[in-house]
């Protein structure tokens, strides 16, 4: 058995911290969703394009390849997540969590190098303020 499958099974935190970090509720909820893909997804692949109010906003797709540049992040030996190269200096040092908010479920990316986001929460921004 690997490091992260172990890791994954005590102390529900997976990948490398630092790096990014996919909690246990998040992989299964991961792993549910990408099986009902056309083809199967073999990992989560994390954007970001220019939105809302403040600036940015992430993208989270299902695929079943990266992308040329994109940072490749094996949270278990059958599941990964990609980052996109022009993503990967904001997102670096997340933490993907699944939140339950009432009856609805999401994935919710914590980001540390966040600054700040509009009100509706569509969009964040890096720095010193919205673009």
């Amino acid at each position: 058995m690997s490091n992260k499958v172990e890791q994954y099974q005590t102390e529900a935190v997976l990948g490398e911290m630092g790096r990014l970090t996919v909690t246990a509720k998040a992989l299964a909820h991961l792993r549910r969703q990408a099986v009902k893909c056309t083809p199967v997804s073999v990992a989560l692949r994390i954007g970001m394009k220019k939105a809302g109010c403040s600036g940015v906003k992430y993208t989270l797709d299902y695929v079943s390849q990266s992308e040329e540049d994109d940072e490749v992040i094996a949270i278990t030996p059958d599941f990964s997540i990609f980052v996109a190269a022009t993503a990967w200096p904001y997102v670096r040092g997340s933490v993907i969590d699944y939140v339950q908010e009432g009856v609805n479920g999401r994935l919710k990316l914590n980001n540390p190098n966040e600054t700040g986001g509009c009100g509706c929460g569509e969009s964040v921004y890096f720095g010193d303020g919205p673009e």
